[in-house]
């Protein structure tokens, strides 16, 4: 144990007998007096009174003996805590995901965790892509379920899905009913999307580059609910997932966009990090429930 280097101090200290405490922690006496020499040195005083043969805790000793014990308690609480975590089917996974993956992809996740492994413990975290991304570089959490494929050569990227993308216009809109639009066909219109960060963002500034057009963005939300609820109002028009029901608002309609483009969904974690407990099967839970490419 990590309090064995201390321990030796408290059964001295309850003995007050150099020979019955050195039997006890079956050490030479010779050795358990050098230790005492050696502590007694190191703080400056001594902590037991000499009787002969006997031993007697004085209050310095006594105040020691309190602190020690209040140590020794700690670290096998630490010890304890650390062998928890090591145990995969008992420890802990920090579990990250975007906002706009908490109705759908994220639950599917944990829950076919929970059921695999239901005396672990999960914490989790929703957030922007940046903010996750910073919180594993941070080690303030284990994993991540983001989007877009990162850049930053200390994450692992590991692919789950990827997710389709169209044009998502008020159900009275006059392209409303086409098979295919072009962004170009709609870039005079006002558009509603993800702060310049995001993912979701960049999916448009690509598809936009590519027609030749600049959107004119007039409001910026972080939930991709709140884009297309916007839409619905009729104040401008998006790019967003299409397959998503929690985003398919009555009043809204998806166009497929004649660039076809997908969204890249995938999990996320640090190079280096041990995969050997319970993150490690969270990743593999979620790689098998949704066919990891």
């Amino acid at each position: 144990m990590l309090s064995d280097d201390l321990s030796w101090y408290l059964v001295l200290a309850e003995t007050e007998h150099m020979g019955a405490a050195a039997a006890e922690l079956r050490l030479p006496q010779p050795t358990l007096s050098r230790r005492l020499a050696r502590l007694e040195r190191e703080v400056g005083a001594t902590l037991f009174d000499r009787r002969g043969r006997s031993l007697a805790l004085n209050s310095r000793g006594r105040a020691l003996q309190a602190r020690i014990r209040a140590a020794v308690n700690q670290l096998d609480l630490g010890q304890a805590e650390v062998s928890k975590l090591l145990d995969p089917e008992t420890g802990l996974v920090r579990f990250d995901f975007l906002h706009s993956l908490g109705a759908w992809m994220a639950p599917q996740i944990i829950r076919s965790f929970v059921a695999n492994h239901p005396r672990a413990e999960i914490q989790l975290h929703q957030g922007g892509g940046p903010e996750l991304t910073q919180r594993l570089l941070a080690d303030e959490t284990d994993i991540a379920l983001s989007s877009p494929r990162p850049a930053d050569p200390e994450l692992v990227w590991r692919e789950l899905y990827r997710q389709p993308v169209g044009l998502c216009l008020p159900s009275d809109h006059r392209l409303a009913g086409r098979k295919r639009v072009s962004l170009d066909e709609v870039g005079e219109e006002a558009f509603i999307s993800t702060p310049a960060a995001y993912g979701s963002r960049a999916i448009l500034n690509d598809i936009a580059a590519e027609a030749g057009v600049e959107p004119r963005i007039t409001y910026v939300s972080n939930e991709l609910s709140t884009v297309a609820g916007l839409v619905v109002a009729g104040v401008g028009i998006a790019v967003l997932p299409s397959d998503d029901p929690h985003i398919q608002l009555p009043g809204t309609v998806f166009v497929p966009l004649k660039t076809e483009i997908v969204r890249e969904i995938g999990l996320i974690w640090r190079s280096g990090q041990g995969l050997d407990s319970t993150p490690g099967f969270f990743l593999a839970d979620a790689a098998d429930l949704l066919g990891a490419r």
